[in-house]
């Protein structure tokens, strides 16, 4: 998700706030004033804000301690920060905003807030990222197995290991493993690191992301490492994929390898037979 593609939400309309908000996020994010709750929940129900922004406080509290509430019961997905200023707020009120379930409370500090949008900013980042690269294999995953997929690319930048993802579905690493290979995918730490090497493609397609900086968002070892995976999986460098698409490319040569899995297969019964 590049900058370019933000849309943040601001409630409840003009603050000087704003101005402040627009100096932390990227130079090409819109930040949009809503003031009222009707307007800014059919945007997000049509998906039309990446994160909103609640000033509870003063004149407008109740009404943004109801906005909070509302979003976090209908949108619990959504990325939601409260941002207040504590010399506006009673100990009731600060209480009222904990209650909405807000995912984030952020005191009127700048650098706190900067923090907060940038973790929260990465989090919607992988969660854009995941979402596209499962609909572009939906077609090649069998149902049973998708979740374990979108399980795996949801924690791209984790570093997973197979057992980990074993017991996050309740079964044993050698039921995970018969699973995934009876359904025409690699074992699972090879599936693990196709997840995390699409990712990366995913990451180095878009604007300002380098080797180095993909890298240590994802864990790897260096941008040394993460070059060779990408040469190793994609069979080529970053600088050549990057014009014909780097994720593309990385989709390409991983059906290329489920099919390759898929013939030896159906080859092995011809085989014993």
């Amino acid at each position: 998700m590049s900058g370019s593609n933000l849309r943040i939400a601001w409630f409840p309309g003009a603050s000087p706030k704003i101005d402040r908000l627009r100096g932390i996020v990227p130079a090409t994010a819109q930040v949009v004033p809503f003031t009222d709750e009707s307007s800014l929940l059919r945007a997000l129900a049509h998906a039309r804000v990446t994160l909103t922004v609640v000033e509870p406080g003063g004149r407008t509290h109740d009404a943004s301690v109801r906005v909070l509430r509302k979003i976090s019961d209908s949108f619990p997905q959504h990325p939601l920060i409260a941002w207040c200023d504590l010399r506006r707020l009673e100990i009731p009120q600060l209480l009222d905003v904990a209650r909405t379930g807000v995912q984030d409370i952020v005191r009127q500090d700048l650098d706190e807030m900067r923090h907060a949008f940038a973790r929260i900013l990465a989090t919607a980042t992988q969660r854009s990222i995941s979402e596209r690269i499962a609909r572009a294999l939906d077609d090649v995953i069998p149902i049973r197995l998708r979740p374990v997929l979108e399980y795996m690319l949801e924690r791209a930048d984790q570093r997973l290991t197979p057992e980990a993802v074993a017991a996050a579905f309740g079964i044993s690493k050698r039921t995970l493993h018969d699973r995934l290979v009876s359904g025409g995918l690699p074992a699972t730490g090879a599936t693990i690191m196709w997840t995390r090497m699409l990712t990366a493609s995913a990451l180095l397609d878009q604007p300002g992301n380098s080797l180095a900086s993909v890298a240590d968002q994802l864990q790897f070892h260096d941008h040394h490492n993460l070059g060779t995976t990408i040469y190793r999986y994609a069979g080529a460098g970053v600088r050549e994929l990057r014009p014909r698409g780097v994720l593309e490319t990385a989709l390409e040569s991983f059906r290329t390898d489920l099919v390759s899995i898929r013939e030896m297969m159906a080859a092995e019964p011809a085989a014993r037979s």
